[in-house]
């Protein structure tokens, strides 16, 4: 009894000591703004996974195509690549809360639209692909403020775990939304797994309404829009670092993590009988890979380099797991193989993102992001059409071996260089 006790008080000690805030402290959960900003994401990110599986699946079950699928993809990712760099300029002087809460609130009536055109129902494809272009103008703006919230909420010593912490709850909502949008369809219908998606992101909309932050001090900007579009590229290609990291980034994206777009194809294709079920099952496995090595790279605090050399693993392993995927011939390998290119995207991602976000200048922070943003989803959105196309004239299997075997190595020979050339 007596060591059942200590132990219990052991763990209670922890707990409160990880619940106590410290403006501070490295660990971004011990920052207020950030937990309530986290609550808020967590909730409106299950809303997104479900809207988006539910539009691949509406759009693969309408067409059968690969190359519609892919293009559904592409247009919730095609705007933000073309228009993120401009933007981020423009949002440079503005307070990221209200861009923010702004665009959430476009995004309500684009999801409610889309309850509403499942509800009145239709055998074209075209009403749904409006509305993923129309979600693709909306995150191509709150994209860049998105990006740069952490450094809002958290001082410099907790932005890697902050980082860390937004992909492990985003990609936990990754696990619950496909599952909830799975069984929302099973049992009713296309209808209630948008509508469910619009109640979620109106939860999120408030949570970021009455978060309480303030903008940070900044230069005051100078200069036409075009000259400080200009600085902003200048600035991150004086970085080595920057560059390589914003190349592997687009590389991968394109190769490995756009594959990931083509579920409700792999789906459709390769598993016999597959059904909405399964397809909510492939999604949450890669939610439950990118979980786990989130929650590992939270307690890492290591430098913008060593984060560099997470992002060429991750290209590496997620390549050989689209590879693998390509001659899987049960669920169950598939399951595990999309457990393993969900980690390997987060490593990516995390790894990218972290070490720009440690070496960005502060008054360049917003249009740098933006322009990472622009070809790490850009780069996953051409990806998704091209891998879509490509598999509709050679098949599915043979173009995941390509698109796999390419990403791989490539991602391979640029650690390489960025080992040889000593960057960071």
């Amino acid at each position: 009894m007596r060591k059942l006790a200590w132990r219990q008080g052991y763990f209670t000690r922890k707990a409160q000591g990880m619940l106590q805030f410290d403006p501070l402290s490295p660990n971004a959960l011990r920052h207020p703004l950030y937990l309530q900003w986290t609550v808020g994401f967590v909730i409106g990110s299950i809303g997104l996974w479900m809207t988006r599986l539910t539009l691949g699946y509406v759009v693969w079950e309408l067409t059968q195509s690969p190359a519609l699928t892919g293009l559904t993809a592409f247009l919730i990712l095609a705007l933000p690549a073309v228009m993120g760099p401009f933007l981020g300029v423009w949002i440079e002087n503005l307070n990221p809360k209200r861009v923010i809460v702004v665009v959430q609130f476009l995004n309500l009536w684009i999801y409610f639209a889309l309850a509403l055109i499942a509800f009145v129902g239709t055998s074209s494809v075209l009403p749904y692909l409006f509305a993923s272009a129309a979600i693709g103008f909306v995150v191509a703006i709150w994209q860049p403020a998105r990006l740069v919230m952490p450094t809002l909420l958290v001082p410099d010593a907790a932005l890697g775990s902050a980082v860390a912490i937004n992909s492990t709850l985003f990609n936990t909502a990754r696990i619950i939304g496909p599952a909830s949008a799975a069984w929302a369809i099973a049992f009713g219908g296309v209808t209630l797994a948008f509508f469910l998606g619009f109640v979620l992101y109106v939860i999120f909309f408030f949570a970021v309404l009455f978060l309480r932050v303030e903008p940070p001090a900044k230069s005051k900007a100078t200069g036409s829009f075009a000259d400080r579009f200009a600085g902003g590229l200048r600035e991150a290609a004086k970085d080595p670092l920057i560059l390589l990291a914003m190349a592997a980034t687009t590389f991968s994206g394109f190769f490995v993590r756009a594959v990931v777009e083509l579920m409700p194809a792999i789906n459709g294709e390769l598993i016999a009988n597959g059904t909405a079920q399964t397809l909510g099952y492939l999604t949450s496995a890669a939610g439950i890979g990118a979980i786990f090595m989130g929650t590992v790279l939270a307690t890492q605090r290591g430098t913008a380099a060593q984060m560099l050399g997470y992002l060429f693993v991750g290209g590496i392993v997620g390549g050989l797991a689209v590879c693998g995927m390509a001659v899987s011939a049960s669920v169950w390998m598939l399951l595990l193989l999309s457990f393993v290119a969900g980690g390997a995207g987060t490593l990516t991602l995390i790894g990218s993102q972290a070490s720009i976000l440690q070496t960005a200048p502060k008054d360049f922070r917003t249009r740098i992001m933006a322009l990472w943003g622009a070809l790490a989803f850009g780069g996953m959105g051409i990806g998704s059409v091209a891998s879509g196309a490509l598999a509709s004239l050679i098949g599915l299997p043979l173009t995941l071996s390509i698109f796999g075997l390419i990403g791989a190595l490539g991602s391979g020979i640029l650690w390489a260089y960025s080992k040889y050339s000593k960057v960071g």
